[in-house]
């Protein structure tokens, strides 16, 4: 394991934090999170802080949060939702028997609980906590269950587990177009 250096690691901060001096060392709180660079130079997958305290309550609480809300305005789409599961860490419910939490979403369909960040783990009662990626999360899907994000929060969404199971089947290529428009969708305090 490589341990992790300021050269190797790209930082996502809060929107509103702005440093007091130029190369000021940002504080924790402010840091949403990191992509880890790896050797070739690409990003991989988001690591959310759990220290990290939104400027805000409306800032999002991570990329995933981010581009969840874009969506709700309009300014996203789905395959950016797919670029963000398939290069994103979070946290699904355990029910402490090493099987996910099964609940009931808002229209009664049965669902695991999958959080994209700490402020929204704080929110969801949870004997257990596991960090999974979309690979991990689908093997845990049974056919019936799809999955809750951030339930309570302002961009709570359901996702069908056929939706979940076709994202991870998507090709790299197929992920390109998508992420050139997501450079372009701002992120913003305001949901």
């Amino acid at each position: 394991m490589t341990a992790m250096t300021p050269d190797n690691w790209f930082l996502l901060m809060d929107p509103a934090w702005r440093p007091a001096e130029e190369d000021a060392a940002p504080p924790i709180a402010s840091v949403v999170g990191l992509w880890p660079v790896e050797s070739d130079g690409k990003l991989g997958r988001f690591r959310p802080n759990p220290a990290y305290v939104p400027s805000s309550p409306d800032a999002p609480s991570d990329p995933l949060d981010a581009v969840l809300r874009l969506m709700l305005q309009g300014r996203a789409k789905t395959d950016h939702i797919q670029l963000m599961l398939r290069d994103t860490l979070f946290d699904i419910a355990m029910n402490g028997d090493e099987r996910p939490l099964i609940t009931k979403s808002p229209d009664g369909n049965a669902c695991v609980v999958v959080a994209s960040g700490e402020l929204h783990r704080a929110r969801i009662a949870a004997p257990e906590w596991l960090r999974i990626d979309l690979e991990d999360l689908v093997s845990l899907l049974a056919d019936d269950v799809d999955v809750l994000i951030n339930p309570g929060g302002l961009a709570a969404v359901r996702l069908t587990g056929d939706f979940m199971r076709e994202t991870m089947l998507l090709d790299d290529e197929a992920v390109e177009a998508p992420t050139e428009g997501l450079r372009t969708a701002t992120w913003s305090g305001g949901s």
